[in-house]
C-alpha cells in the first residue's frame, strides 16, 4: 500500500499538504484491487456460509 504520509508536502501558496499525482494515482488504483478482493472474499464466505448450512447433520458416518 502507498504510505501517503511519507509524500505529502506542504504547499504553501494552497496552504494544505499535497501529494504528487502519479502518487495518488497510485494509491487508488492499489485501493481498487483492494477493494475487489474483499468483494471476492465475501462472496466466497457467503458461498461457504451457505454450503456448511446446508449440511445434514443427521448423516450416518457409521455405516456398521
Amino acid at each position: 500500500m502507498v504510505d501517503l504520509e511519507k509524500h505529502k508536502v506542504y504547499v504553501d501558496i494552497h496552504k494544505m499538504d499535497m501529494v504528487p499525482y502519479t502518487v495518488a494515482v497510485e494509491a487508488v488504483k492499489q485501493a481498487s484491487k483492494e477493494v475487489d478482493i474483499v468483494k471476492k472474499l465475501d462472496e466466497a464466505i457467503k458461498t461457504l456460509s451457505t454450503e456448511l448450512t446446508s449440511i445434514d447433520p443427521n448423516i450416518d458416518i457409521d455405516n456398521d
